[in-house]
């Protein structure tokens, strides 16, 4: 018994230190995995960061080469406006000349032109019925 008593004393604090290495160990554990979480949070941050700014860079110039693509369309479509509205003016202009040197022959095309379309409108009301 007297062993036992002896040895108790040399068990416990030898549990101690054990205890205490292992406590020292997992704070150390403990240590490197959160610095190893900051480091990989860090290098995210980093790379989400860059991506945002590719991003950010290829919206401007998609924006840049919309906006170009929209002034070219829209000259386009201003000379073909003017083009289709000076070309309406002139075959208005020849229209009126030719009238006026032709004033039975153009009353005759009027004419034809009228009864063909009363025929097709007629023909159309036709088929709509049936």
């Amino acid at each position: 018994m007297a062993d036992t008593i002896e040895q108790e004393p040399q068990e416990g604090a030898e549990t101690a230190r054990t205890d205490s290495e292992s406590v020292v160990s997992a704070r150390d554990r403990f240590q490197r995995l959160t610095s190893d979480v900051q480091n990989r949070y860090e290098r995210v941050s980093e790379d989400v960061r860059r991506g945002a700014e590719r991003a950010s860079q290829e919206i401007r110039r998609g924006t840049e080469k919309a906006r170009e693509r929209y002034g070219e369309v829209a000259e386009s479509a201003r000379e073909r406006y003017t083009q289709a509205r000076e070309k309406s003016g002139e075959l208005t202009r020849d229209l009126a000349y030719y009238v006026r040197d032709n004033p039975g022959r153009s009353v005759a095309i009027a004419a034809g032109v009228g009864f063909l379309v009363g025929l097709l409108v007629r023909r159309g009301r036709s088929e709509d019925e049936i």
